[in-house]
């Protein structure tokens, strides 16, 4: 059984016969009285009665019908989706990418995206770049904001057009604002900055062993809006993307006189298939 011959079967119940069924499908006679038999011998029951040149159903005919047509809608629905997903219509994109970058980079792309890509749904997780990219190796989301340098073999990565500068955020009154500074004097600073296991803790802990310095964390969480609101507080400094205070007011960045860079891309695994709407957004992104 096939879909053709439900079809084929459908039609002539539905036309009542099987000259008018032929017709209907463009098909000739025979190939219709074919597709019946095949049936009806597939299943070893009568499925049609075709005395007096009308056919009606047996029992087994209505039972078959039924099914019918349920599987012939679920066909043509399943059609439609996938056609509305060629002309991007309607499908998903799903992303994990850190905090700074959700907040202060993505917004403004996923709304000229979801311009251009109206029924488009966008899922967005929020994670620690780190954190991300373990979720796209565990196959729990399609892509993700990783950093290029440290991405593993497994994941396709295409860098952003620009590499995002990691600086000191303090208040304009700190008398870091307006130069730039040593991480050695960054460090001496009570500090406001993401916990253990996010990859820009991991560059202060990093920098911290190279200068032989210890760091002095003031406050350490995961959470983002806090960390901005104890900066702005003035209950220490920062350590963030500069288009992050760039962005937040009463913030300035200060630049690492060793400036410090972040290649991240947009990343999925290399043995997954990305759907259609993922690719869109993907070259939108990039393009």
């Amino acid at each position: 059984m096939d879909q053709r011959q439900l079809q084929i079967f459908h039609t002539v119940v539905s036309e009542g016969s099987f000259t008018r069924a032929a017709n209907k499908l463009h098909i000739a006679q025979p190939a219709v009285s074919i597709a019946i038999r095949k049936l009806e011998e597939e299943f070893d029951v009568a499925l049609l009665n075709r005395a007096d040149r009308k056919v009606s159903l047996t029992a087994e005919g209505r039972t078959l019908l039924a099914h019918a047509e349920t599987i012939l809608a679920q066909f043509q629905q399943a059609q439609l989706e996938m056609s509305e997903l060629q002309a991007m219509e309607r499908g998903t994109v799903s992303l994990g990418t850190s905090a700074m970058m959700g907040s202060y980079y993505f917004p403004e792309k996923i709304a000229a995206f979801r311009q251009q890509f109206p029924h488009v749904r966008v899922s967005v997780i929020g994670e620690g770049t780190r954190r991300a990219q373990q979720l796209l190796l565990d196959g729990a989301i399609d892509m993700a904001l990783v950093n290029v340098d440290a991405a593993p073999p497994e994941l396709e990565v295409h860098p952003l057009a620009t590499k995002e500068q990691v600086v000191a955020c303090v208040l304009p009154d700190h008398p870091f604002a307006n130069q730039t500074i040593t991480f050695s004097e960054f460090a001496e600073q009570p500090l406001v900055v993401y916990r253990q296991g996010y990859y820009l803790r991991e560059i202060i802990e990093t920098l911290g062993k190279e200068h032989k310095v210890e760091p002095n964390i003031a406050v350490e969480t995961n959470l983002l809006r806090l960390m901005i609101d104890l900066i702005q507080q003035g209950q220490g400094i920062g350590f963030c993307l500069q288009r992050v205070a760039e962005q937040e007011p009463g913030l300035v960045p200060v630049a690492f006189k060793a400036p410090i860079y972040l290649q991240l891309g947009i990343a999925w695994k290399r043995s997954h298939y990305l759907s259609k709407a993922n690719r869109a957004f993907v070259e939108f992104i990039l393009g």
